[in-house]
């Protein structure tokens, strides 16, 4: 992750020094995103299917409600990046909740949802700062039905668990392959 925050913090300097686009950089501060959130997906898959194999589907919920905004808090600070989970349908509005631009995206990725298109990037320039976005669609998994799918396949105790936790919950009802979300990676440069 040093690696990461060092050129992180180059490209970043090198913005503030210029705002003209550099597509080399763009390139490789998209392709340190994309690796970030490959990261982000990798820890936590793995980290769902060791808990449910130790304490039962039930305990999974604990993983998403604390281990991943912790995670997504961790790669941010490692990065200087703001690193997050959005969706159309969210389970917490306070941390789930898309910006106008990741909604767009979802919204576009949810309408097509084959491999090649489950990624989006934004560049954008202004006299005030520079910024790049990326994003990466989740597709719903089989593990992912278990909280996530038809209400009537929601086991009772995982669907009490989440009305528990989650009053306002939203992110049910999903089909296997269906996009239910998405990491979202934000730089900003002065």
């Amino acid at each position: 992750m040093r690696k990461i925050q060092l050129v992180t913090t180059l490209l970043l300097l090198n913005w503030g020094a210029c705002y003209a686009a550099d597509s080399d950089a763009d390139k490789a501060l998209i392709a340190e995103m994309q690796s970030v959130a490959s990261s982000f997906m990798k820890t936590l898959g793995t980290t769902l299917k060791t808990t449910i194999q130790s304490g039962g589907v039930k305990s999974a919920i604990h993983v998403c409600e604390t281990v991943a905004p912790e995670l997504a808090n961790q790669l941010s600070r490692e990065t200087g990046w703001k690193v997050s989970r959005v969706s159309l349908k969210v389970r917490n509005p306070l941390i789930g909740t898309p910006d106008d631009w990741e909604r767009e995206q979802l919204i576009r990725l949810s309408n097509n949802p084959l491999p090649e298109s489950l990624e989006s990037s934004l560049i954008s320039n202004s006299t005030e700062h520079r910024s790049i976005r990326y994003l990466r669609a989740l597709p719903t998994g089989p593990l992912c039905l278990t909280c996530h799918g038809q209400p009537k396949d929601i086991p009772n105790d995982v669907a009490s668990t989440l009305n528990e936790l989650y009053p306002y919950d939203k992110a049910i009802g999903y089909k296997l392959g269906e996009i239910r979300g998405a990491i979202s990676i934000k730089a900003t440069g002065r």
